[in-house]
């Protein structure tokens, strides 16, 4: 090891860490937690650090020199979301929007359809939506990152929360060597 310019350099790559926290908006400590994560992991341990999230908001705190690769627009123009959006929302919304020119009566019937509509989304989609969005996000995140990162050069990949077991355990499968955890430990160490 010899120091340059008040950096160490070890002759190799340094190590890379992947941080996923698809479902951070579900919690904001997760993403404070990510963000953490990958500030120790650049500053005490000098590694190159990626974070994957499917919610754009609540990412300030990370740090720039960390990547952050959102995977929203990706869902929303899945399929599935797009399809119930469609029925749910879209149609209804077309059919009473000629008639909100009535008064009163057309006013009534768009909001009456904007409830019926969310009801419909929160009471039946969301809970249906819910248990299948593990396994979408898994396919979407499994084809960005096959063109984004290089996942021979990952040594860690740390798993913040549930909606990412999917994923993480995809990518264990697929590369024996790599360290795969939930185990939110600030080392690089593969025992820890």
């Amino acid at each position: 090891m010899t120091e340059r310019g008040g950096d160490e350099v070890t002759g190799g790559p340094p190590p890379r860490v992947l941080i996923l926290a698809l479902d951070a908006r579900s919690h904001k400590r997760d993403t404070r937690r990510a963000a953490g994560l990958a500030a120790h992991f650049l500053d005490e341990e000098g590694a190159e650090v990626d974070v994957v999230s499917a919610d754009s908001p609540g990412w300030g705190r990370l740090d720039e020199r960390a990547r952050l690769h959102l995977l929203d627009g990706a869902e929303a123009r899945h399929p599935l979301p797009w399809l119930e959006h469609t029925i749910v929302s879209r149609a209804p919304r077309a059919i009473v929007w000629p008639l909100r020119r009535l008064g009163r009566a057309g006013a009534f019937l768009d909001r009456a359809q904007t409830r019926a509509s969310g009801i419909v989304h929160r009471r039946l989609f969301m809970p249906f939506y819910k248990h299948v969005r593990p396994l979408l996000l898994m396919r979407i995140a499994r084809r960005y990152l096959d063109r984004a990162i290089d996942m021979a050069t990952v040594t860690r990949v740390i798993v913040i929360d549930d909606t990412s077991v999917p994923f993480a355990y995809r990518l264990a499968r697929r590369h024996p060597g790599l360290t795969v955890t939930t185990r939110q430990t600030r080392t690089l160490d593969p025992e820890a």
